[in-house]
């Protein structure tokens, strides 16, 4: 009995060795790695914006990140400290427009669709200066729009809200969402 013990201890080293000689002399891209095989730098949230610093209009930024110590990619090994590629994280896209600004606009001026000519809807923001806001009810149904975040400056991007504020968060249901 005490030998088929130490025998199959034996052959338990012998795999878990060969595993770890497969793992170490594979080399892979290190935007592969696993998670927990890396960490991240923390980002930058730039005062202005209140979005991560170098978000681009697709919705990303990139982030450094780095290797854990011992960890082989990209044809060398990482010491934990160093820099191996670069990360793209979500973000929402600023192009200086701000919610607060447009939700006071909305309740304040909206009769006369200055909320619109701020948006950048100059056409709509006419009509309802000519037509006092639709007679109160085009300023109603814009100033809800605005407080739910469903009507969006007219280049795509998204309203300046502080990082930690009121945003509206789309949830979605799709291959990368767990259950």
């Amino acid at each position: 009995m005490l030998i088929s013990l130490a025998n199959i201890l034996l052959i338990g080293l012998y795999c878990v060795e060969e595993v770890l000689s497969i793992e170490r002399s594979a080399d892979v891209p290190c935007d592969n790695l696993l998670v927990g095989q890396y960490t991240c730098d923390t980002p930058d949230i730039d005062p202005i914006t209140q979005e991560i610093s170098g978000c681009a209009k697709n919705g990303s930024a990139k982030i450094p990140c780095k290797p854990l110590n011992r960890i082989l990619c990209g044809g060398r090994e990482f010491n934990g400290s160093t820099v191996g590629f670069l990360k793209d994280v979500p973000c929402r896209y600023t192009n200086g427009y701000s919610y607060m600004v447009a939700l006071a606009l909305s309740l304040f001026l909206g009769w006369l669709g200055i909320d619109r000519f701020y948006l950048g809807y100059p056409a709509i923001g006419l009509i309802k200066l000519c037509s006092f806001g639709l007679c109160g009810i085009g300023a109603l149904v814009d100033f809800l729009l605005i407080a739910t975040q469903v009507l969006l400056p007219s280049d795509g991007s998204n309203y300046v809200i502080d990082f930690y504020g009121p945003r509206l968060v789309h949830l979605v249901v799709n291959n990368d969402t767990a259950y």
